[in-house]
């Protein structure tokens, strides 16, 4: 079989930033396995699958794949299948997937996707010592982790701080990842205009440093809204890529994460 897979750049407006994901559409659900197999031949960071409900308008289940596992969230592969079918014109204001994590709304408005998303509760968090050591930070201001996600949340000292991590990857690929599912390095921005930066890193899921992530700002949006004091964020992840997130928390239980979206290209993969 042959399946298109549609590039497309979440969180930016250009072919040169933001978090790009692969998006294949079928009339009925892929097995597990070829999903699996074009994943890992796109070698991108995730790959989103979505098929249409049967009887339900602007209604898709939405599965994700990096290229050695299937995850149960995630935002830039999520604003990516928006953008295609916005592009399609298959919804026109807003569009609904049923994923691993409940149901995904997400909204057209003005230039901008707008993922609505369960919340993440930090919890205070020691970090391990051989994580400090694999990670390679001689310092750190605080650290939870999330308890929808389990992804490790580390506050650094500066902006500069962040950007000079440089992790040791075969140490943490050696550490069990039932210990870590994702580790976030942030801290407040020095640009006026933005509110914080981070930088994300997950080498268990065959991801060694993300682009941008939508899913961890599940966790990053109620972490600087407690000690900020703000309801709506403006965030960088200064990846070499990078990306824009702006972040709205609704309530205790939901989160508002927009950006822009590029499709920027097509690749035809064929499976036997």
């Amino acid at each position: 079989m042959i399946y298109d897979v549609h590039i497309i750049n979440s969180f930016t407006g250009t072919n040169s930033e933001g978090n790009p994901a692969g998006v294949v559409i079928t009339a009925e659900e892929l097995p597990a396995t070829i999903m699996q197999e074009i994943a890992s031949r796109m070698s991108l960071s995730e790959t989103a699958f979505i098929f249409p409900l049967p009887h339900k308008k602007n209604e898709y289940k939405i599965r994700w794949f990096t290229p050695v596992l299937e995850v149960p969230l995630c935002g830039h592969a999520t604003l990516a299948a928006a953008a295609f079918l916005y592009k399609k014109q298959l919804f026109k204001s807003s569009v609904v997937f049923h994923s691993l994590s409940g149901l995904l709304r997400v909204m057209r408005e003005g230039h901008r996707f707008i993922l609505d998303f369960p919340l993440d509760i930090p919890v205070e968090y020691k970090l391990p010592d051989k994580l400090f050591m694999a990670m390679g930070i001689d310092s750190y201001v605080s650290c939870v982790i999330g308890k929808l996600t389990g992804y490790i949340l580390i506050q650094l000292q500066s902006e500069r701080k962040v950007a000079e991590i440089c992790p040791n990857y075969p140490l943490l690929k050696a550490i069990n990842p039932s210990e870590a599912k994702g580790i976030t390095v942030t801290a407040t921005a020095d640009n006026p205009e933005l509110d914080f930066v981070s930088r994300f890193f997950d080498p268990w899921a065959g991801i060694m440093e993300d682009p941008v992530t939508g899913s961890a700002h599940t966790l990053l949006g109620p972490y600087w809204s407690a000690i900020l004091g703000k309801k709506k964020m403006v965030a960088k992840q200064i990846s070499p890529r990078g990306g824009i997130l702006y972040l709205e928390m609704r309530n205790r239980e939901r989160i508002y994460i927009a950006g822009n979206a590029k499709i920027v290209g097509q690749e035809t993969i064929s499976v036997i």
